[in-house]
């Protein structure tokens, strides 16, 4: 059965976070449960708290990659107290944080090991995101990775799409290596979106618009122009609707793969590998077709060749040899990461089929002449 699935409301305008009180009253929030991590309060916590009239309580433990054994030991922390609204303010981990303390809030009992797309849950309370990254999409994604031991557990449920997602580009980085990680991280989300064998009329709309958008804007955005970094922030929603409706693929299944191997910042990962991936799905005449169509759109000539122009303009490498990665190390490992890659569940959403070979050959031919 198809689905499409996005946030009930989606608010967007810069400095909106100072009318966070208004948005809570308006959906008769009444004790808010506040969940970030210490660098994002330290930096906008004043601000996002000192118009609240509201009963909320902050928890800014969050860590990079949340463990199960964490999230449980947060939910007992918080004790008895009723919460009607959970509000997320941060990136992905504190997305995948939020979600699974507004599962445990529900169903106290829950493993969360268990939480998975087929199965009926109900939220006793409103879940809003509010992403301070422009990149994830996590904000309106119906997923959660979560650590558990040596193992990452990718896990989902509609149910745990945002009821609110609130866009205010003020509360983003200015850092350009971050913006143009997370920046790129979204342009290959819609990239693989739009290519994915389960895209559909809707998540291809929403894709190619966030590629046009991001093409053009991700190098304002980096210079700190407001309303270059205003666009690339909703774009990354709009791509992040889009994937969570179809799904990435093997860009992501390469770029997983190789970050975790050679300690990677993801975006940078994923991004790297996009115009390869880009050559070999071409063989798939429905995803040529839809390659032209975004070079009409963005009025090139050749889609691989201006990825990568728009990569040396942003820094971003498009070579595994431009981040430091010495030959023989590089190339000792890649039986490792085609290992790792094959494993990628990523890889049933691509519109070729990928095999061990055809992954040797892309990690190899992205090394750089």
């Amino acid at each position: 059965m198809a689905l499409f699935t996005f946030p009930r409301k989606i608010y967007f305008q810069r400095d909106i976070i100072d009318n966070l009180d208004e948005i809570l009253n308006s959906e008769n929030s009444n004790n808010v449960l506040i969940i970030s991590d210490k660098n994002i309060m330290s930096l906008h916590g004043k601000r996002i708290i000192k118009n609240l009239k509201k009963g909320y309580k902050i928890f800014n433990d969050v860590l990079p990659e949340p463990t199960v054994d964490s999230i449980e030991r947060a939910f007992k922390e918080l004790g008895n107290e009723k919460f009607d609204t959970v509000i997320a303010v941060g990136g992905g981990s504190v997305m995948d944080f939020a979600k699974s303390i507004a599962i445990k809030i529900s169903y106290p009992d829950k493993d969360l090991r268990e939480v998975n797309p087929f199965e009926t849950i109900r939220l006793n309370v409103k879940l809003i995101a509010i992403p301070t990254t422009s990149g994830t999409g996590s904000d309106v994604s119906f997923g959660i990775v979560l650590t558990d031991g040596e193992r990452k557990l990718a896990l989902g449920n509609y149910e745990l799409v945002p009821h609110i997602s609130i866009l205010d580009s003020s509360l983003t980085p200015e850092k350009k290596e971050i913006i143009r990680a997370t920046g790129i991280d979204a342009f290959v989300h819609a990239f693989e979106a739009l290519s994915a064998n389960t895209a559909t009329i809707f998540t291809d709309a929403l894709a190619e618009k966030a590629i046009d958008v991001i093409y053009r804007n991700l190098k304002g955005a980096m210079e700190n122009d407001e309303n270059a970094k205003d666009l690339v922030h909703l774009s990354a929603t709009m791509a992040g609707m889009a994937f969570s409706n179809s799904g990435t693929a093997l860009a992501h299944a390469l770029g997983h793969s190789f970050g975790a191997t050679f300690h990677i910042v993801h975006g940078t990962s994923v991004g790297l590998f996009l115009p390869y991936v880009i050559e070999f799905n071409s063989s798939d005449e429905m995803t040529k077709m839809k390659y032209k169509r975004v070079e009409r759109m963005l009025q090139v000539d050749d889609l691989v060749d201006s990825i990568i122009q728009l990569y040396r303009e942003l820094g971003q490498p498009y070579r595994v040899k431009d981040l430091g990665i010495k030959s023989d190390e590089y190339f000792s490992r890649i039986d490792e990461l085609v290992s790792k890659s094959i494993q990628d569940s990523e890889l049933a959403f691509n519109p070729v089929v990928v095999g061990e070979e055809d992954l040797r050959n892309i990690y190899k031919k992205a090394y750089g002449d």
